[in-house]
């Protein structure tokens, strides 16, 4: 069988894991894949988050190693490891992660020693090991040996789509696997097809995309004196928070979407703050709401890492309704 290859995105801090990132990313090519990493953007900034999140959709699994410190920072206190982070999990990359068992033996260099930055660590850590399999690590060795393991393990027990040279040969096992591919895509396709055309229920008096709804959201302020949340509120249109929400749903995404929606409505009014989260209850209204105006469609589906989970789709309305709103007329003659 032609050998496949598979991508995995390194993400840590930077300057204290400089040898523990370079030994992965040498096991990584000894295992004959891929490694992809902030190596290659080394800048921490806003815009270049945005190009690493297309980088990280390319890769199969999102490897991460937490040392003693939490990182650079963006605008709203929270740092650019912990935004790859929460990115790759939203959109269900395979999650490798390696924590440091032993915090308080690292180097001062290497740690950090401000409360707040501290205790910004702690939460992540604790985000990171809270739900899934994570390997301890004490030292640079030590890290390695997991590393290789974990890699070997997750390739094994855990394929994804990997990447094939183009000029190698189909033979007959990478045909069967591209035709069983192909039959559950019609399936799939038929399933989307059902649920896009079942009757949407009937309410009353709904909401269109031109009335407005109120968001609840959370604020994060970082000082000396540590972290600190603020509870806000904002109105936006429905169609504002649609937009945005329709140009992601061009292929089925987790509801995590929706909060990455109301951010860039947000972005776009502007609002006056940066949200952090927003109100659980208020994401699941909003959901339900495209729902019911039948301009999304939610299904369960299996995940990249071999579980279930549910996504979201645009339907046939949503789409007419999404393009109507963003194609380009001609100017009007005057």
């Amino acid at each position: 069988m032609a050998a496949k290859k598979y991508q995995v995105f390194v993400s840590s801090t930077f300057r204290d894991l400089v040898d523990e990132r370079q030994d992965t990313i040498r096991n990584i090519l000894d295992l004959n894949h891929i490694p992809a990493g902030m190596e290659l953007f080394p800048a921490a900034d806003v815009e270049q988050l945005e190009y690493i999140k297309k980088v990280i959709d390319e890769c199969d699994y999102y490897l991460l190693i937490v040392g003693g410190r939490y990182g650079s920072l963006d605008a709203a206190g929270v740092s650019f490891t912990e935004r790859e982070y929460d990115y790759a999990v939203t959109t269900g990359k395979f999650v490798i992660a390696f924590v440091h068992g032993e915090p308080e033996a690292i180097s001062v260099k290497n740690s950090d020693i401000k409360p707040e930055l501290a205790t910004a660590l702690k939460a992540f850590r604790d985000k990171v090991m809270n739900g899934r399999l994570v390997r301890a690590w004490k030292d640079r060795q030590d890290l390695q040996l997991v590393v290789l393991k974990s890699l070997m393990h997750a390739f094994s027990a855990h394929p994804q789509i990997g990447w094939i040279r183009g000029d190698t040969a189909a033979n007959e096992q990478v045909l069967e696997q591209s035709n069983k591919a192909l039959q559950e895509n019609v399936e799939l396709r038929e399933q989307l097809a059902k649920l896009t055309t079942q009757q949407q229920p009937a309410f009353e008096n709904i909401a269109d995309l031109d009335d407005v709804v109120q968001i609840r959201y959370r604020t994060r302020y970082s000082s000396s004196r540590g972290g600190s949340y603020t509870d806000r509120t904002t109105t936006l249109k429905w169609r504002q928070i649609f937009l945005p929400l329709a140009a992601e749903l061009t292929t089925s995404r987790t509801d995590g979407v929706i909060f990455n929606a109301v951010k860039l409505a947000m972005k776009e009014v502007p609002d006056e703050y940066a949200p952090y989260d927003m109100n659980g209850m208020d994401s699941a209204k909003i959901k339900a709401q495209f729902i019911a105006l039948g301009l999304i469609t939610a299904f369960v589906s299996k995940t990249t890492s071999g579980g279930y989970a549910e996504f979201l789709s645009l339907t046939a309305k949503g789409r007419t309704v999404y393009m109507g709103d963003i194609v380009v007329r001609k100017a009007t003659p005057t």
